[in-house]
């Protein structure tokens, strides 16, 4: 009994810290998000405007995907899992003052970029250490993972209702934001070890149906959590947009129904894991995102505030589970493809998160926002219809050494 005990209190302390990282990430993330619709204001964007100041987001993001795992490969994980979140934190401060200080799209344009490069290298480094520390305990952590994320939204989006209400300048609020940031990553960094414990992928076995299967079952399981993470990403960035431009509330409002939202990610992010132990993968996959269908529906179609709550309750959680359950799938296949497993599901997945949002913004030009964000609906159906084939690479983790005496 007592070979195990050290190991599974390194495991915890790892767990922990790792799980500081998903949070601040996710503060960041809700900071400026739960700002769009002031920020929108500020700048007097178009649909266009404002679809272009998103896919500079995405723009960032999907190169810091892309350059990240030769990054992993080549730098401490310990140091990249420190300095980006510091680095992230200034990004955060530069568009505050591009924002509130020298008002000018260009700068907010350059420092969204910059913040999405970083956010890019970060989500992949963290994915990765995450999955090794859920090979080494053997069960399924990442859903409680991203949950942290999804907390870390909840307490951006609840800053940003709460600073809006009181009418701050966006530079103070992502000022305050900063200093959450700077705390957690000096906790987080003083609980995760100084490597990642990378497991390289295993030479191509002689079956050339072996050696393809997987790679064809993870773009299946890609394409399903791009289609699940396009619907998240949509009301990432539009929930409060469309809750003041498309139902004509306030700002308020719309950052308040932005909560809503994120707060129930939240939930279905920390009860997930249990969906998926009873249910299984799939059936759990299609339950919720039936319920998120229901819940785009509702938002959309809405005319009173309590259906437009109610919408965006549903919308969250049904959009909980796609993308950190397609990310357990893709770390349990790690022997075949090592780190690129995870790094693949991510690009997938944040790339359709941070794509979508531009996307409505330009449709919105031409129609109006509300009808826009059928487009999320559609694309969701289409996940739901390939998610039973794409389901099938699941299987049971197992731990990397037995806890049995």
């Amino acid at each position: 009994m007592t070979v195990t005990t050290a190991p599974a209190r390194r495991f915890t302390g790892e767990r922990l810290g790792i799980s500081l990282v998903f949070l601040l990430a996710g503060l960041w993330f809700a900071s400026w998000a739960g700002r769009l619709s002031v920020i929108n204001d500020v700048f007097g964007f178009t649909g266009t405007g404002l679809g272009a100041f998103l896919a500079c987001m995405t723009a960032g993001s999907l190169l810091g995907l892309g350059v990240a795992p030769a990054l992993i490969r080549r730098l401490p994980t310990r140091h990249l899992l420190t300095y980006l979140p510091f680095a992230l934190a200034l990004s955060l401060i530069a568009l505050g003052v591009a924002v509130s200080v020298m008002r000018t799209p260009e700068t907010a344009y350059l420092t969204l970029f910059a913040g999405g490069v970083l956010f890019g290298i970060l989500d992949v480094t963290m994915n990765v250490y995450g999955a090794g520390v859920e090979r080494r305990l053997g069960h399924s952590i990442l859903p409680s993972l991203h949950g942290f994320f999804s907390l870390g939204t909840l307490i951006g989006a609840g800053l940003a209702t709460m600073t809006i209400g009181m009418q701050w300048y966006t530079i103070w609020h992502f000022g305050v934001v900063v200093l959450l940031m700077s705390g957690l990553t000096l906790w987080s960094v003083r609980l995760i070890s100084h490597e990642a414990h990378i497991q390289r992928p295993r030479p191509p076995t002689t079956q050339p149906a072996a050696a393809h299967h997987p790679r064809y079952m993870l773009l299946l399981l890609g394409l399903m959590v791009a289609g699940l993470s396009f619907t998240e990403g949509a009301a990432n960035d539009w929930l409060a947009v469309a809750t003041h431009d498309g139902h004509g509330q306030a700002h308020s409002t719309g950052a308040l129904v932005f909560t809503i939202f994120v707060g129930a990610m939240t939930l279905g992010r920390f009860t997930g894991g249990r969906v998926v132990d009873k249910l299984g993968a799939v059936p759990a996959l299609l339950l919720m995102g039936s319920v998120g269908l229901i819940g785009v529906t509702l938002f959309i179609t809405g005319s009173d505030m309590p259906v437009i709550a109610a919408g965006a309750l549903l919308w969250g959680l049904g959009s909980s589970l796609g993308f950190p359950v397609g990310m357990s799938i893709a770390a349990s296949r790690s022997e075949h493809l090592g780190p690129r497993a995870v790094s693949i599901i991510s690009t997938f997945g944040y790339g359709a998160m941070l794509s979508g949002p531009p996307l409505i913004g330009f449709l919105a030009d031409y129609l109006s926002v509300l009808t826009a964000l059928w487009l999320a609906a559609a694309v969701l159906l289409g996940s739901l219809l390939i998610t039973p084939i794409a389901g099938r690479s699941t299987r049971t983790l197992r731990p990397a050494a037995s806890s049995a005496p």
